[in-house]
């Protein structure tokens, strides 16, 4: 029926897991991982924009020609052209699947705006694991044909904005999918609660907080249901170092949102906060909570946050595969639960089944980087490095600007001897991407290899690129001091021990542009700023001083030990691992 296939859609824009991260346009909750992912802070929006660096995942380095052929093929086009619907299976190759069978001129009717916006979904979603970038980008061009005939037959359904506007940023098109949120809510005078929060998202993305505040705003304003909206804002506040503003906004939502539509993210978010509290016992009554409701026992998400609690127990390890098992008895292809698992086993020895794991994972999702370099890692570890090779080189194929595979390369060949083909890794990953924060870890690895082999003034000169990067990085700011301790150079140590205090505070407070009111409370967002200096400069005691500030306040764990001299290459989407050595 038509109102089912119209609910199918609206679940399509509340989120997938399709995405690691919390604001993938579509009010998607990350996986577990990404929440684990504390470092996670939005990319600022100084110098090239997320979008730019993140454009070859979808068309490669530089403009796809299939994708500059559409825009100038779109401009060309007359506006009588554009205002009627275009005919035929609307497709780059003009077969493309069964909504050729509908004319949306001839045949206006809602259902037929559903199938073709489930077809431009499914063409979406199955671009995703498409390998090669000219097939990936001509899949991304035919969805957004038939979003265009699907937006023809009803201008006031949001829908269709929203699915387009992914779609763009996709191809890092970033300004198109902007203007065609604005489209989408002028078309539907501003109560489409799916274009706000989508649009939220894309901000998020491009490091504007304060503009993605605002328009999480007008998405709860237009809908006070909207459990994506509730649910993006909380983690875009939570990525601020506002914790209670984040539970508040989730547990404010989780009573909103009737039971009907209830949504899985909210519960799996206040699991994981709580499991980030300490609290286990509270954290595993909100996924049995969320697995209770219709949406959540379908919800791969909510089982995988909950195996990888109970992967923190000492007896866990079997209720944890069955959990694992339940994710992946709902989604037998998520990407998350294969790599979340296979940590696991590799964390407990089991390389073997971790190895399947990984090699199905992969299997299952050919587009995926991440997988792809955990694989390679495992391998490596493994001493397999002709194996790791072939599937770093693989990786950086698929993804020329996933830089943390090029530096997962460059330290697999470093601990294997090979220091020069070290750093021509190192530099080829900095050189994709030289303005991302992820570039920092490149800068910090390579500060640590040039102090081992000698050359302690380019190791310097390298973490200092490192904090222009990220001038947040702990890690960074912690090796490069204990390198002058190492050098005989106390002061300076102290002093960068200072500087990394002060980027912090300014991080954390510079980015809250909430009132007191707002906030409920000053401390929560002066918590973080606390913390940071406690245990930078008091030791524990003032540390534990600093997080009983408020009753309640978040117990974060220890600062990255400045003794991990080279972080690991990703920290897995985000999964959480002890602390090792790289």
């Amino acid at each position: 029926p038509a109102s089912r296939v119209a609910s199918r859609v609206a679940v399509s824009a509340i989120g997938g897991a399709s995405s690691p991260s919390a604001g993938d346009g579509t009010g998607s909750a990350p996986s577990l991982g990404a929440s684990f992912n504390r470092g996670g802070s939005a990319s600022s929006s100084a110098g090239a924009s997320p979008s730019q660096l993140n454009a070859a995942s979808s068309v490669g380095p530089g403009e796809s020609s299939l994708y500059r052929a559409y825009r100038e093929g779109a401009a060309g086009k007359s506006k009588s052209s554009r205002a009627s619907p275009p005919r035929g299976s609307g497709s780059w190759d003009e077969d493309v699947s069964a909504s050729s069978s509908f004319d949306a001129t001839a045949l206006p009717l809602k259902i037929n705006q559903d199938i073709l916006l489930w077809n431009a979904r499914s063409m979406r979603a199955g671009a995703m694991k498409i390998r090669k970038r000219d097939d990936r980008v001509r899949a991304r061009l035919n969805a957004i044909r038939l979003y265009e005939r699907a937006k023809a037959v009803d201008p006031s359904d949001g829908r269709a904005y929203v699915g387009m506007g992914q779609v763009l940023r996709q191809l890092g098109d970033v300004d198109a999918a902007r203007q065609v949120y604005q489209d989408g809510a002028d078309a539907t005078g501003g109560d489409s609660a799916y274009i706000w929060q989508a649009w939220a998202t894309l901000e998020e993305r491009e490091g504007d907080v304060a503009k993605a505040r605002q328009l999480y705003d007008a998405a709860v304003a237009a809908d006070k249901t909207h459990a994506a909206a509730w649910h993006g804002w909380a983690v875009l506040e939570k990525k601020q170092g506002n914790f209670q503003r984040a539970r508040d906004l989730l547990i404010k939502g989780s009573r909103l949102v009737p039971a009907s539509k209830a949504n899985p993210y909210l519960f799996q978010e206040l699991g994981v906060m709580a499991m980030e509290r300490g609290r286990v016992a509270e954290a595993r009554e909100h996924f049995r909570e969320g697995t209770r409701t219709e949406a959540g026992a379908r919800s791969a998400v909510l089982w995988q946050a909950w195996a990888m609690l109970e992967t923190r127990e000492p007896d866990g390890g079997e209720q944890a595969r069955k959990l694992f098992q339940k994710g992946l008895a709902v989604d037998p292809e998520n990407k998350y639960v294969y790599l979340s698992w296979a940590v696991y086993e590799a964390r407990c020895g089991y390389v073997d089944r971790a190895r399947s794991l990984l090699r199905k994972g992969c299997k299952l999702n050919p587009g995926d980087p991440p997988l792809l370099q955990a694989l390679a890692r495992l391998e490596a570890k493994e001493g397999n490095l002709e194996a790791a090779r072939a599937l770093f080189e693989q990786g950086t194929k698929l993804d020329p600007l996933h830089q943390a595979n090029w530096q997962a390369w460059a330290i697999a060949e470093w601990k294997a001897g090979h220091v020069d083909r070290a750093r021509e890794l190192l530099q080829r990953g900095v050189w994709v991407a030289p303005r991302s924060r992820n570039a920092c870890k490149l800068f910090q690895a390579w500060g640590v290899l040039e102090e081992r082999e000698g050359n302690v003034a380019l190791a310097r000169q390298l973490y200092k690129c490192g904090v222009k990067a990220d001038p947040t990085s702990e890690t960074t700011w912690l090796t490069w001091a204990k390198m002058e301790e190492r050098q005989e150079n106390p002061i300076r140590a102290q002093e960068l021990r200072t500087l990394c205090v002060q980027q912090r505070a300014e991080a954390l407070v510079g980015q809250s542009d909430l009132s007191p009111a707002a906030m409920f409370g000053i401390d929560s967002a002066l918590r973080p700023v606390l913390t940071s200096l406690a245990k930078l400069l008091g030791g524990q005691d003032a540390a534990a001083t600093a997080e009983s500030v408020s009753e309640g306040s978040v117990k974060y764990g220890k600062l990255r030990r400045a003794e991990r001299e080279v972080i690991r290459a990703e920290p897995l989407f985000g999964v959480m691992s002890s602390v090792d050595d790289a």
